[in-house]
């Protein structure tokens, strides 16, 4: 845990350097960079290039930088289909490729390639609303003060939705709404890491993401957005929620399978373990009541649907909350 944050914090050296070439080099500097970290989807990355583009016509210059974790599929030739048909005044899309393996190293890549003073983080399964790019702009004119932001995603399924899957297990899938409204997150809640936007002088302030977490490959683990959100909240910096900057969530018949979700819980516990290890006293505890509160709340909500007839939304709910804490405890699925 200890070297994935000080991994974290070299990125500050990195920061700087990139900072300078920058400067020194780029001669239309954009306002924002738009950043996709993709791995083996380029399907998926395609369209999402597609809908980021198409139909945008942003007010100011920004970037779309894809960052390629060593993607074994067609996903160079992908960015640059697009680069070559790309005839958008203020977008200019780049392609880096980040060969070590793992979402938070390539998240740091972004960071330190990205030109722009406002990085926005955005997943590589999406469909982007029209007004997207522009809703971020608009925001950091108005809200100068903001650095961090999220913003609204729901969830697309391109697939049926298996009758198992409830409200309450949504946000697995991407689904983040905290109403119409641009509001403070509370306390206990933080942006989505497929929708989420950090000025870059946050990174040189805290550090970027802790290489220890967050998946890699076909591996399910998380928890790095939270942990950075976390060490944000320490240096008292709020963050907020930003409802115009919508993004629709792809999800295909891969992820509504109960071994998906099952991994994904085992997954989320292996992370809280990784995040927590080096805790101890009132931040170590209060982890803990929380995990304790939502298996606790998960009971009343099972028999809420168990009343409408729905036992299979109960017994999933259940199901995952106890694959969490067997995934805090070292179970491993295979």
């Amino acid at each position: 845990m200890i070297s994935g944050i000080m991994n974290a914090k070299s990125c500050i050296f990195y920061f700087r350097t990139y900072q300078v070439y920058h400067k020194q080099f780029m001669s239309k500097e954009a306002e924002l960079s738009f950043v996709i970290c993709t791995y083996n989807r380029s399907r998926y990355l395609d369209e999402s290039l597609s809908s980021l583009l198409e139909g945008s016509s942003p007010r100011k210059p920004v970037e779309v930088l894809v960052i390629d974790n060593n993607s074994p599929d067609e996903t160079p030739e992908v960015v640059r289909r697009h680069q070559q048909k790309n005839r958008i005044q203020n977008i200019r899309i780049r392609y880096v490729k980040e060969r070590n393996q793992g979402l938070s190293h390539a998240r740091n890549r972004g960071i330190r390639e990205a030109s722009a003073p406002v990085i926005v983080f955005v997943d590589d399964d999406i469909r982007a609303s029209k007004t997207y790019i522009n809703s971020w702009i608009h925001f950091f004119e108005e809200c100068p003060h903001a650095k961090a932001a999220g913003g609204k995603i729901h969830v697309q399924f391109d697939d049926p939705r298996p009758r198992w899957m409830s409200h309450f297990l949504l946000p697995l899938l991407g689904h983040h709404d905290f109403g119409d409204q641009i509001k403070r997150y509370s306390s206990s809640n933080y942006p989505f890491g497929g929708n989420m936007a950090l000025k870059r002088e946050i990174f040189e302030e805290v550090g970027c993401f802790n290489t220890n977490l967050g998946r890699k490959e076909d591996s399910l683990n998380a928890g790095e957005e939270k942990e950075l959100f976390s060490r944000l909240k320490d240096h008292g910096i709020d963050f907020y929620y930003l409802p115009d900057a919508l993004l629709y969530h792809r999800v295909g018949a891969k992820r509504l399978t109960v071994d998906y979700i099952k991994n994904q819980a085992l997954g989320l516990g292996q992370s809280m373990k990784l995040r927590l290890e080096d805790e101890s006293g009132w931040p170590f505890t209060k982890a803990w009541i929380v995990e304790a509160g939502k298996l606790l709340a998960s009971v009343p909500l099972g028999l809420f649907y168990i009343i409408k007839l729905e036992p299979s939304k109960s017994l999933m709910l259940l199901k995952f909350r106890f694959w969490i804490w067997r995934g805090y405890f070292g179970y491993n699925s295979q």
